[in-house]
């Protein structure tokens, strides 16, 4: 039985991993209606556990808990206490040897509200609060039962479970759209009778006990010989699909992570001059399928000579992982980027990531190299630099003002970009770090995303997400629920898309020192998306005070494409990611607007009331 146990626990961690980033909303307190109702937990433990096993666990009497096919009912009475603004069940709980949060919303199924800042400290009691719902006055006949969504679940299937109108729970969760929901979510559902979900417990004679004994045992006997069998298919079939995805890249670099400068694969010619050999390179290849692009790894020599030694007359950039040079290759303007081997795990991720996408809005690798204690990458040279140095004061850095027209496609370049990164590379890839500063702009100003060493790969639906225990990228870029907790999903870079165009249609940098605000050692911040959401409050005045938040470098611009592209960015940093458009819907919307401006024709029209408006 212990082995059924452990093997159960094995492959429910493996196939259905804790991934989930987003609990449905809890359900706040309303003492005008009542503090407090019966209500009821739905527990469905890992392995066999008996209802006094159950009740032990959750300290009620043993008449609190019921059995049901896969689990059991624990009767509670939900209230809310006064630090709480949200229905809560409380109970205490005995600390065990090495228990830590997971480990014991764990044990609880899931149910549990954990308090990660509260240390555990074993032999100690400490107060456990679970989620639960009241609704209607205190003589309401519906209980709220706290459920834990199960691979397979649907709200239809759920609803017929628990004979309840799919509709109450929709209402009841605030779900807005009933397909997206996820394994380990919480739901509320709202019960009127819960007797047909009740079965007999099983325990009630010797003769039921010896034979339920019986019968777990031959179940723990099959579970476990068929669970052994389909992790080992799992593991075969895990194998073969990784080593399918081998391309180039992983060959060449992957295969070198021992080495501190690619020494599996190279020869040195001197101390800091590492040389990919021929053989090495012809042994690569000949690992690599289509469409994966082949990359060049250079001499250190050759990428030194190529930027006059790294001078500073060649220096381009300077980011937070290294500085950028501009050099010419065997004949070919690049742009090399200089990283300390210390930044190791971002040269790989930014290797990994472009060497398995290519696309004309995402910057493409040439080819990398090592030596004197840096990594290089060597990307082809975006001539107009970055985006940030247009639209952030372009005078003092010797460019013209960007024209309406050529912001709105290069919106629709970079949102092209991501798209693609979303969308149609598998595995699925998050940026993590848009803005305008990564958006480099080729010699006809078409954009491309660039700097990929923060990329997040999403092993599984782009929906789910995944959790992230250190929070990177840049303040300002920054989505609420990425901040809050750790979650990163494609909806994290729709945000920060978001931001770039406002940027975009005020000009202004994602966060500015307020004026009159704050202290000069702790300046207080004001966010764009403050600035621009200020003037899309009030619909009967959105016209007039967006043209005040319009950047004054831009001479003309078209009225409607401008409200259009506003909108657009509202909807990108909704706080709640699920409203968010994906980057295909975002850049359906862009086509509508550029499409639009070029049916258009432009004129001189100076009046704020034409669709044409004119700044002089």
């Amino acid at each position: 039985m212990e082995l059924a146990k452990i093997l159960f626990l094995i492959v429910s961690s493996s196939l259905f991993p804790r991934t989930r980033c987003f609990d449905l909303l809890p359900m706040r307190c309303n003492v005008s209606l009542t503090d407090s109702c019966p209500a009821a937990l739905h527990f469905a433990p890992h392995g066999p556990t008996s209802a006094a096993e159950a009740a032990a666990l959750f300290n009620v009497p043993p008449g609190a808990v019921r059995r049901t096919a896969d689990g059991f009912l624990v009767a509670v009475t939900c209230g809310c206490p006064a630090e709480h603004r949200e229905f809560v069940w409380e109970t205490a709980y005995a600390v065990r040897n090495g228990d830590a949060w997971g480990t014991v919303e764990e044990r609880f199924g899931l149910l549990l509200l954990a308090k990660p800042g509260k240390r555990l400290i074993e032999g100690t009691n400490v107060t456990l609060n679970f989620l639960c719902g009241c609704v209607g006055g205190g003589s309401s006949k519906v209980v709220v039962v706290t459920y834990v969504i199960r691979p397979g679940d649907t709200l239809y299937t759920i609803s017929l479970r628990f004979r309840v109108d799919m509709y109450r729970i929709v209402k009841l969760n605030n779900v807005s759209d009933s397909s997206k929901i996820y394994v380990g979510d919480r739901l509320f559902i709202p019960a009127e009778g819960l007797d047909h979900l009740i079965v007999p417990d099983g325990n009630d004679s010797s003769t039921k006990r010896t034979f339920n004994s019986r019968s777990r045992i031959l179940l723990g006997v099959a579970t476990a010989v068929i669970t052994i069998m389909f992790i080992l298919f799992f593991l075969l079939l895990r194998r073969y699909y990784m080593k399918k995805r081998k391309n180039i890249c992983e060959a060449s670099v992957k295969g070198t992570k021992s080495s501190k400068f690619f020494s599996a694969n190279v020869s040195h010619t001197s101390k800091s001059s590492p040389v990919l050999s021929a053989h090495s390179l012809s042994k690569a290849s000949s690992k690599s399928f289509e469409p994966v692009k082949k990359r060049t790894v250079f001499p250190y020599s050759e990428v030194s000579a190529a930027t006059s030694n790294f001078s500073e007359s060649q220096k381009v950039g300077q980011g937070s992982y290294g500085s950028v040079y501009r050099g010419k290759l065997r004949g070919v303007v690049v742009a090399v980027k200089q990283m300390k081997d210390t930044k190791s795990k971002e040269f790989f991720a930014e290797v990994n990531v472009l060497c398995k996408v290519y696309h004309d809005n995402l910057i493409e690798l040439i080819g990398y190299s090592a030596g004197a204690e840096s990594l290089f990458l060597i990307y082809e040279f975006a001539q107009n630099g970055a985006l940030s140095d247009h639209l952030h004061n372009p005078a003092a850095k010797g460019y013209k003002p960007l024209s309406w027209t050529l912001r709105v496609q290069i919106a629709l370049d970079a949102a092209k970009g991501l798209e693609h990164l979303h969308a149609h590379v598998k595995p699925f890839y998050v940026h993590r770090d848009v803005k305008t500063s990564n958006i480099l702009l080729d010699s006809d100003f078409r954009a491309k995303i660039a700097d990929f060493g923060l990329a997040k790969l999403l092993e599984h639906s782009p929906d789910v997400g995944a959790v992230t225990s250190k929070i990177v990228g840049t303040f300002g870029y920054l989505a609420p629920e990425y901040v809050r907790d750790g979650c990163v999903t494609p909806k994290s870079d729709v945000y920060a898309f978001g931001v770039v165009l406002m940027e975009l249609i005020t000009g202004q940098h994602a966060l500015t020192r307020a004026q009159s605000l704050g202290s000069t050692e702790y300046p207080q911040r004001q966010s764009v998306v403050d600035f621009v959401l200020s003037a899309l409050e009030d619909e009967h005045e959105t016209a007039s005070r967006l043209a005040e938040k319009v950047d004054p470098n831009l001479v003309h611009y078209h009225n409607g494409s401008l409200l259009q592209m506003a909108l657009l960015s509202k909807d990108c940093v909704d706080d709640d990611w699920r409203r968010r458009p994906d980057m295909t819907q975002v850049v359906l919307r862009l086509s509508k607007i550029a499409g639009f401006m070029n049916e258009t024709k432009p004129g001189s029209i100076t009046t704020p009331t034409d669709s044409l408006i004119g700044r002089i």
